[in-house]
């Protein structure tokens, strides 16, 4: 047996060509028989392709057997009678149908049987190539296209459209809707944080829904080289925590000497308190995931008559002491607290603090691959303005202080939106001066 590989249109066909020995016992003074199999035209849904079939010796007739069959996939074609088998007697060209539009490449045979043979003299691969565009959209595996799906916020969604390598594409894009409710995935390590970017071009796409929500439509649109569109759709609701508050307690700013000559600026004890609660549907796990921003922590010295400003030290440095407080996540307990104390050398005559703060509430599912999705956040501030009162027993006056949620009346923003940080903060004591 020989193997010719041939193409058509961006169809790949292979044709075994079977030789034989004929009428005689004696193989050297009898002629051969060979059976070839070219595609002429492609086969289509509704439409029918050509296939020439070359038997030789052509002195006299050599019965063959046409068969049509699909080793794999979706793919159907017939013959004109709607067989899938027929009886060849000589060269010629037979019509095939398209019934059913292949998914799978090469997936279709055309077989050629001599009679009284255990295996096809030729084989033609071939596709059905649908009339138009019919995109499909798969989801864990499903074809999901036209229907409903309940999700959960956070968690990994990847759609995916399988199209016939012949098909003549000129783009592929996704819609999802508005970019609030959905991300394409959360970056957290200690030196940068933020939503990632959708990737909305080609046939697959992967997201996660940041926010409850019911039909969410997520579209696909297919543009063919000839300008033939097409469009599929599948529509998610999602579930997740809802009606989220947090309160806000704080006290007021104070000094304190916990040991003898070391004072501190900063809250009474135990600070700011941040206590959430949200409702969730059954079955879900209650989880508290708190990230706090800092926005700016600015530290104003006198010393010896002369004005330094300073930040605490970050990495990379930050403009104004911005980025992410310490670690991430900050705490996942409930409630959870801050009091940013700062100590007071004795060798400076006046020392003042202004500091700003976002705390942000996550919440995850636990499902496998799932993210963290945000639910809000409370702005709060801390500032206090000392004089040193006695340098040898590091004694200082308070006079001024604050510290509270920005907006007493409503401490609590509920948003989809994700903490965005490029810098550590981590709070180890050490001022940058200027």
């Amino acid at each position: 047996m020989r193997l010719f590989l041939t193409a058509l249109h961006c169809n790949i066909i292979l044709v075994a060509v079977f030789v034989a020995f004929l009428g005689s016992s004696h193989a050297a003074q009898a002629p051969l028989l060979t059976v070839t199999i070219h595609q002429v035209s492609e086969v289509s849904q509704g439409n029918t392709g050509e296939f020439a079939v070359t038997i030789a010796p052509k002195d006299k007739p050599h019965p063959i057997t046409l068969r049509l069959k699909c080793d794999v996939g979706t793919g159907k074609a017939v013959f004109e009678d709607d067989s899938t088998a027929m009886v060849l007697e000589k060269s010629g060209t037979v019509r095939v149908r398209g019934v059913v539009s292949s998914d799978l490449p090469g997936a279709l045979t055309l077989t050629a049987w001599p009679q009284e043979t255990q295996a096809p003299a030729a084989t033609a691969f071939f596709d059905v190539f649908p009339r138009t565009p019919e995109p499909r959209i798969f989801f864990d595996g499903l074809d999901v296209t036209g229907t409903h799906q309940a999700v959960t916020v956070g968690q990994r969604i990847q759609l995916t459209v399988i199209l016939h390598p012949g098909v003549p594409v000129q783009n592929q894009h996704w819609s999802i809707g508005d970019p609030g409710d959905y991300t394409g995935g959360f970056l957290h390590t200690p030196f940068a944080g933020g939503p990632q970017p959708v990737v909305r071009e080609g046939p697959t796409t992967w997201f996660y829904w940041a926010a409850p929500g019911k039909n969410r439509t997520v579209s696909y649109q297919l543009t063919l080289t000839n300008g033939v569109t097409a469009q599929a759709e599948v529509t998610f609701d999602v579930d997740g925590p809802w009606s989220t508050q947090v309160q806000v307690d704080s006290e007021r700013v104070a000094l304190s000497q916990p040991l003898p000559n070391s004072s501190l600026l900063g809250m009474l004890d135990p600070g700011i308190s941040f206590r959430a609660r949200y409702s969730l549907p059954e079955g879900m796990l209650r989880k508290f995931i708190w990230v706090q921003e800092i926005q700016s922590d600015v530290v104003t010295v006198k010393r010896n008559g002369i004005t330094l400003y300073c930040v605490p030290k970050s990495q990379p440095v930050a403009t104004l002491g911005a980025g992410l407080d310490t670690v991430y996540p900050y705490d996942t307990h409930n409630p959870t607290l801050d009091n940013p104390r700062i100590h007071l050398p004795s060798d400076v005559t006046e020392y003042s603090r202004v500091f700003h703060a976002r705390m942000y509430l996550l919440w995850s599912s636990g499902l496998t691959n799932s993210i963290e999705v945000p639910l809000g956040f409370v702005d709060w501030t801390f500032s206090g303005e000392v004089v040193l009162k006695n340098a040898e027993t590091n004694e200082w006056v308070l006079k001024f202080g604050s510290g509270g949620p920005s907006n007493p009346v409503a401490p609590f923003t509920r948003s989809h939106a994700y903490p965005f940080w490029n810098s550590l903060v981590p709070y180890t004591q050490i001022l940058t001066c200027n």
